[in-house]
């Protein structure tokens, strides 16, 4: 059974790696680079495994950030990021048979102001979500207001399922999905992610921002 402690034990070093792993990206540092920092990071601190696809750490920079396929396709690059480069790092550790999820984008180096806003925007997002919420709403429903969202400010969502997240389970083939196609109400969710990912109509990057969210009974909370 997952419990709240221990997604909040996984999910701490998660937030920790991501930490490390933005004041340790440099220029000249691949995909491959990047995702070998994350995970001997997360292993030093007590992880020793992944959950999904045994990739500990999903990352996509530059154009690749536009890319949404699943791990069974991924390889990371070794294109050298650069000075204004984003880098998305998607993070899949297990520890006590726990899932941690957690994902964010930065810009390394100079940003400019269509990256800030993006980055704004997909906080915004979370904002509002956790405003709409309501266990006995219906997961499509709650989608539709947050694809209508994206879309009316000029973005656009980028994965390749239509989803907005999962759930946290200990078997990847018991996952179920934040989509359009799930009427069932989001009390049918004990432990999920909110992980969209965007890119401002026009732009050439990708933006993600993904966190474990549970309903304590009165108010949605972030793990």
């Amino acid at each position: 059974m997952v419990k709240f402690e221990n997604i909040k034990e996984v999910q701490n070093i998660a937030k920790r790696t991501i930490e490390h792993v933005q004041l340790e990206t440099k220029e000249g540092m691949s995909e491959l680079d990047i995702k070998m920092l994350a995970e001997s990071f997360m292993k030093a601190n007590g992880i020793h495994g992944f959950w999904y696809y045994n990739i500990g750490a999903f990352v996509l920079t530059g154009n690749r950030s536009l890319l949404s396929i699943s791990g069974k396709e991924y390889v990371p690059s070794k294109v050298k990021v650069k000075n204004g480069d984003v880098v998305t790092i998607d993070l899949s550790p297990v520890l006590n048979n726990t899932w941690g999820d957690y994902a964010r984008t930065f810009c390394l180096g100079n940003s400019n102001n269509d990256i800030n806003e993006a980055l704004y925007f997909i906080k915004k997002l979370h904002y509002k979500f956790i405003e709409i919420y309501n266990p006995n709403l219906t997961i499509s429903t709650i989608h539709k207001e947050i694809y209508n969202t994206i879309h009316s400010n000029n973005f656009k969502s980028l994965d390749f399922r239509n989803n907005f997240g999962h759930t946290i389970e200990e078997d990847i083939t018991q996952r179920k999905w934040f989509d359009s196609n799930n009427n069932n109400n989001f009390s049918t969710f004990k432990f999920f992610t909110f992980e969209p990912h965007i890119k401002k109509v026009g732009a050439n990057y990708g933006i993600k921002h993904e966190n474990i969210y549970y309903f304590d009974g009165t108010k949605l909370i972030e793990v």
